[in-house]
């Protein structure tokens, strides 16, 4: 049976940052299109070059944090584990 974990308050935290920066990032980088007159020029390239970069990291977070968190849990496990193993070598 596999163990479900809660999702930590940073978790939730970076999903709305996540959500936040989607966003504003599709509006501002339309602000940009529009202002250049629905051209591609090479600040409207830099603006969603930047901005893919960002929902890039915020997705490696993610995922570094899901990784860390994981470990985390099998170590408890472990630790668990020995504690019993080692009360009961003592009470023999």
């Amino acid at each position: 049976m596999e163990k479900k974990r809660r999702t930590s308050v940073f978790e939730k935290l970076l999903l709305v940052v996540g959500f936040l920066v989607l966003i504003i990032g599709y509006f501002f980088i339309n602000k940009v299109f529009i202002a250049e007159g629905y051209k591609i020029s090479w600040g409207f390239l830099q603006t969603v070059f930047l901005w893919l970069l960002m929902v890039i990291f915020i997705i490696l977070l993610a995922i570094g944090e899901d990784i860390k968190e994981g470990i985390l849990l099998e170590q408890l496990d472990e630790i668990k584990d020995l504690k019993e193993t080692i009360l009961k070598r003592k009470n023999r």
